[in-house]
């Protein structure tokens, strides 16, 4: 064995890039870092530009206190800084940034160029650094306060820039990196330009739910609710959603303290208890939460992004989070309003009057209305084949389609659906073979075909035209069968049976949509967007059509006719949102299969749906066409099967 010494030091260079690596993930974190420099700074306004995501340019400027030739020198050096000086600081930091390596890092993997002046200076200095190396150091003319400019990210370290995602990808990450420093300081100025156009624009403002408004939408600040409490050195200030504006993940709750953005388990485990019961178990409020406490009793050395936080009292934090929630939701009646299910007029005129003249057109050219004339066909057209109701010739794909064969009898036209395209003619009974037989079937269902074993162990029901079976509170079937009874909830097996059809039909290609009358519109964020762009074949083969309307809002032109019945901006918000924490590394098709599960858990009927004998029918029947029907695509069983055996033991009767 060599005696040679194998362990040495290594090059300040690669030091940098190690820590780089911890605190520089991608341009988000560039931009996090620079903007909460400029906020230790005193600056009242800071604006930002950005070139292809920021992978090319980020220059941020800000009307700060500024720094002298020397300091600009020593800004790039490793760990100096101006927030702390003696070791005591570190336990009552009161700045966002205090460890001196984030320009050290950023210069180590970027070219790096900084001017600044003082605002008692007659002059600016600049300074440029590339991979670790100072370049030039000079006079420069400049207005008081700083700008740092950061080019080519990544220029290199190939393999890291080699996992950047594409240009809009980042630029949402970005975007909602400064929107966290944002609604932390409304007193400050923002401003967001990418490749020359401004996308984010935020005045300085005194009340903490104008930013919010500005930062996401009048809508969500107008259902906001107030909470605010002081109480032993601990000072809570926050705005929260009542359960009705629920999400589908938590990114929707923020939480801050002392003006930094972090994620802690015991500010998440408080909110999630203040919303229990209010709410189903699988969604999420909207919160903004806002704590200020005694620098000494949070350390927020904990981690290199300085995200992750300890406290002196968890539990004090804790308790006091609950309970602020709590009291609000208390106190506030927290019943829904009624929602008008037309979507917003545009707020074009000019696009106001294409679209009553487009809908003129088409309600002129439009086929009568019939009903279909069997009165047994109430779940097909309430339930099932009214939601896939289209125009004449229309397919999920937009190309030429076979005209539904029609059916006529006399008695008043449908009504149409929210949203819907007038539909044709229609056949109930082929749409409910359409929508629930299996894809190669072209005949009626089978309703006496044997068992299948195969398919989640399930037995024939009673062989009658129709089951013996009745509705429990709204919310259980209960059937006979040749040996004992069944018990079904009834949301569960409609969404096994909705997940099993959707995602036969997706692997024959797009999902039929419907076009909508007038677009349902939402405000988003440019994450969002570009959430949006970044997924347009996901959403062509979901039979969904969206685009950017405005600067911060979308608007959905075609839905897949199976959630005719949907709320469309509560789906497509869901969705978004689930589209945001899904990984780069996640395969396409995973990723359709999870969205294909969120559409049939929101087209199945609901707990507290009354079905009618007729509707309860055609559900039980399904229940041998599709795999795995024994639970639904969550895990939860749809039935629970009681033998005459085991009811007999029951009953003493054995």
């Amino acid at each position: 064995m060599s005696t040679a010494c194998r362990i040495r030091l290594l090059p300040d260079l690669l030091v940098s890039k190690i820590a780089a690596g911890e605190v520089v993930e991608r341009p988000a974190s560039v931009v996090k870092e620079l903007v909460e420099n400029a906020l230790d700074a005193g600056a009242t306004r800071v604006a930002v530009e950005i070139e292809d995501g920021g992978r090319q340019l980020i220059r941020v400027t800000d009307d700060g206190c500024g720094m002298s030739a020397e300091e600009l020198r020593l800004a790039v050096v490793p760990h100096a800084t101006s927030k702390i000086v003696v070791e005591d600081d570190l336990y009552a930091i009161g700045t966002l940034g205090f460890r001196g390596e984030a320009l050290a890092s950023i210069a180590s993997v970027a070219k790096l160029r900084m001017v600044s002046r003082n605002a008692d200076s007659v002059e600016g200095s600049e300074v440029r650094v590339a991979a670790d190396k100072l370049e030039l150091c000079q006079a420069a003319g400049s207005p008081p306060g700083t700008t740092v400019e950061v080019r080519d990210l990544f220029f290199n370290v190939p393999a890291r820039r080699k996992f950047l995602r594409g240009a809009s990808t980042e630029a949402g990450h970005l975007h909602e990196q400064l929107a966290r420093v944002a609604l932390a300081f409304p007193g400050v100025a923002f401003e967001l330009r990418n490749n020359k156009r401004t996308v984010l624009n935020l005045p300085a403002t005194t009340q903490r739910l104008e930013r919010i408004a500005r930062v996401y939408s009048d809508e969500l600040a107008a259902a906001l609710l107030h909470v605010g409490r002081q109480e032993r050195s601990i000072g809570i200030d926050a705005y929260v959603a009542p359960p009705a504006h629920s999400r589908a993940t938590a990114q929707w709750q923020y939480a801050f303290v002392n003006g930094r953005y972090i994620r802690d388990r015991f500010i998440q485990h408080a909110i999630k208890e203040a919303y229990r019961g209010l709410m189903e178990p699988n969604r999420h409020g909207v919160v903004f939460l806002f704590i200020t406490v005694d620098p000494r009793d949070v350390d927020v050395n904990v981690h290199p992004t300085k995200i992750e936080v300890r406290w002196a009292d968890s539990g004090l934090v804790h308790s006091h989070v609950l309970s602020a929630l709590r009291e609000t939701f208390q106190r506030c009646d927290l019943t829904p309003s009624l929602r008008s299910g037309r979507a917003a007029d545009p707020a074009d005129p000019a696009e106001q009057d294409r679209i009553r003249h487009d809908v003129a057109a088409m309600l002129k050219a439009a086929a009568p209305i019939i009903p279909p004339r069997r009165p047994d066909a109430t779940w097909a057209a309430s339930h099932a084949g009214d939601a896939a109701m289209r125009p004449s010739g229309s397919t999920g794909t937009g190309a030429p389609g076979p005209t539904v064969a029609a059916e006529t009898a006399g008695g008043a036209p449908y009504g149409l659906g929210r949203g819907a395209s007038p539909p044709s003619v229609v056949d109930a009974s082929r749409l409910w073979r359409s929508l629930y037989a299996p894809p190669d079937s072209a005949g009626p269902v089978n309703s006496n075909a044997p068992s299948d074993p195969d398919r989640g162990g399930n037995q024939m029901l009673h062989p009658e035209p129709r089951p013996r079976a009745i509705q429990l509170h709204n919310l259980y079937l209960v059937a006979e069968t040749d040996d004992g009874i069944v018990i079904v909830d009834q949301h569960a097996l409609h969404e096994r049976i909705m997940y099993e059809q959707l995602k036969a039909r997706v692997t024959h290609g797009p999902l039929e949509s419907q076009r909508l009358l007038l677009p349902e519109t939402l405000p988003v964020t440019p994450q969002q967007v570009a959430l949006i762009e970044a997924n347009g074949e996901l959403l062509a083969r979901l039979g969904i059509e969206a685009t950017p309307f405005g600067t911060d809002s979308l608007a959905v032109h075609a839905f897949p006719a199976l959630l005719k019945d949907t709320d469309v901006v509560a789906f497509m918000r869901d969705l978004l949102d689930f589209l945001a924490h899904q990984a780069a590394a996640t395969s396409t098709e995973v990723v359709i299969h999870k969205v294909l599960d969120m559409m049939a858990c929101k087209a199945a009927v609901k707990a507290g749906d009354p079905l009618s004998d007729e509707e309860i029918e055609a559900l039980l029947r399904q229940r041998h066409l599709v795999d795995k029907s024994g639970s639904c695509p969550h895990g939860r069983p749809t039935t629970l099967r009681f033998s005459k055996a085991e009811l007999d033991r029951q009953f003493k009767r054995t």
